[in-house]
């Protein structure tokens, strides 16, 4: 007996009894679904419990760190699956996946081996977690404890020149013909002193920087081999050609993103330019155009206000020195943006590059063009919804979607699509949550919880079901697939023949 026949008896067992109905009732009843009763057993709400209760019975008091109490307090939290790690979804994914394909036909022992098996891999991604978690505790403390101890040695420093300059004062009031000339030789030698530490300390680092210093990217930081890291001028980045196949370039979305960008200079220029070397040299703009673009647009700002200081000093003929009026775009850094160069495939003696087999055919010439792989590769992550940015929705708002949402992907798992280009009669889970925000329902139909919404959907399937199965409304001109609609009748879900029923 193969384990996802197992994990089927398991998830008929221990889902939820809406689900356990019929297709026509399962989630249409009048009751919205308790989110604590309703979670079936390879959810994340449920894994992190199980994980919890094994985190805190399975190690003594002595052993216990905080950072076991915290991990096992926040996997018992009610809120625990709104935050896990990739592993730790990939396992309930797993679980849910094998619950799903399979009918279960086994008995309780083999149910009870099933959800163990999952349990320990649950268990092993929390411990993983936990010790990453630990890891970086680590290094903030280590980070920190390097800032102290430079700062400490600055405090030092400060504090001794400034005795050696009142020893100095000192003495030179007690005898001013020759204490002048002591404090002179000593503030002389001192100074010399400093100067020769400081080139001793940088000497390493310049040495390094000048043999790493590329004409145009400026200094590398980084070499890998597949890619070498940059701190480069942005109006270099400016000059530099966009790729032949990227999309085109939009002035306006650019000018756009600085004037967004004026509100937070606090941060700098986030994230990374991706450019691209060819074997000649030449360089190219694979991912950011737009950012490179909205630099441009900042560094000319920034020109005209050095340019208005220097003509306003120059008119009264004197240096300004008011410096709380400094406008905060003349001190935003733009010399130094982080780039990543990719470096085309290496080529041995025999011609065959490292990256692909030589004993395998050979992809066609357009296929073996780098900059197409890297920029396929870097465009491939789907973009987040609207509704997951920060700041563009309340909490309250988010769940109520999210829990409706939840609700119908785990009631017809067979009608939902990893894929946000689904075709009907698929919903996608991201895009169905999405939708729901865009289309103001919650706003416009009072909604007040996520029953509430659950049930208005519902409503919303049994009025597209009257309409997809009657031949008046077939003939009113709708136009679905066959095979589209056999899907939608055979497990009862019409939302995602259109999406119309969103705005009624």
């Amino acid at each position: 007996m193969n384990m996802s026949s197992v994990a089927a008896i398991s998830y008929r067992r221990a889902r939820p009894q809406s689900i356990r109905l019929k297709s026509s009732e399962r989630c249409f009843s009048s009751t919205a679904p308790n989110p604590k009763q309703d979670d079936p057993w390879w959810s994340l709400s449920s894994l992190h419990k199980r994980v919890a209760t094994i985190i805190a019975t399975s190690l003594p008091d002595s052993s216990r760190s905080d950072l076991h109490q915290s991990l096992s307090k926040s996997l018992n939290s009610a809120d625990s699956h709104k935050s896990h790690s990739i592993a730790e979804a990939i396992v309930s994914a797993n679980a849910r996946d094998v619950s799903v394909q399979h009918s279960s036909r086994h008995n309780a022992e083999k149910q009870k081996q099933i959800e163990k098996e999952i349990e320990q891999r649950a268990l092993k991604t929390a411990q993983e977690r936990m010790e990453l978690e630990l890891l970086a505790m680590k290094e903030q403390l280590k980070r920190k404890e390097e800032e102290r101890i430079r700062l400490e040695k600055e405090q030092l420093k400060k504090r001794e020149v400034e005795r050696q300059r009142e020893e100095a004062f000192t003495k030179w009031q007690e005898k001013v013909a020759t204490e002048q000339q002591q404090e002179k030789e000593t503030d002389d030698h001192a100074q010399t002193a400093e100067e020769e530490q400081n080139n001793d300390l940088n000497k390493d680092s310049d040495s390094s920087v000048q043999e790493q210093h590329h004409p145009i990217l400026g200094p590398q930081i980084a070499h890998l081999p597949y890619k070498r890291i940059h701190l480069t001028d942005a109006s270099k980045l400016a000059s530099l050609p966009v790729y032949e196949k990227q999309r085109a370039y939009r002035h306006d979305r650019a000018k756009e993103m600085a004037k967004d960008k004026k509100k937070t200079l606090w941060m700098g220029i986030p994230g990374v330019i991706s450019l691209m070397e060819e074997e000649c040299g030449r360089l190219s703009i694979l991912d950011g155009q737009h950012r490179v673009g909205m630099m441009a647009l900042l560094s000319e700002e920034q020109r005209k206000i050095v340019e208005k200081n220097q003509n306003v000093n120059g008119d009264n003929g004197t240096q300004s020195t008011n410096n709380d009026k400094v406008d905060p775009l003349a001190q935003l850094d733009l010399e130094n943006i982080l780039v990543e160069v990719f470096l085309p495939q290496q080529k041995n003696n025999n011609t065959d590059t490292v990256l692909v087999d030589s004993k395998k055919q050979q992809p066609p010439p357009e296929e073996q063009d780098d900059k197409a792989i890297i920029f396929t590769e870097i465009n491939k992550a789907e973009p987040i919804k609207l509704l997951d940015l920060p700041g563009v929705t309340n909490k309250r708002t988010r769940d109520v979607i999210d829990y409706a949402a939840n609700h119908f992907y785990n009631a017809f798992p067979e009608m939902f699509s990893p894929s946000q280009k689904c075709r009907a009669p698929h919903l996608n889970l991201d895009n169905l949550r999405d939708a729901l925000f865009a289309s103001e329902v919650i706003k416009r139909e009072k909604v007040g919880s996520g029953g509430e919404l659950v049930r208005w959907m519902a409503k919303k399937n049994d009025e597209l079901k009257e309409v997809y199965t009657s031949d008046a409304g077939l003939d009113d001109g709708k136009k679905v697939s066959e095979n589209a609609l056999k899907k939608a009748k055979k497990h009862e879900f019409y939302l995602g023949l259109e999406s119309t029923w969103l705005y009624k």
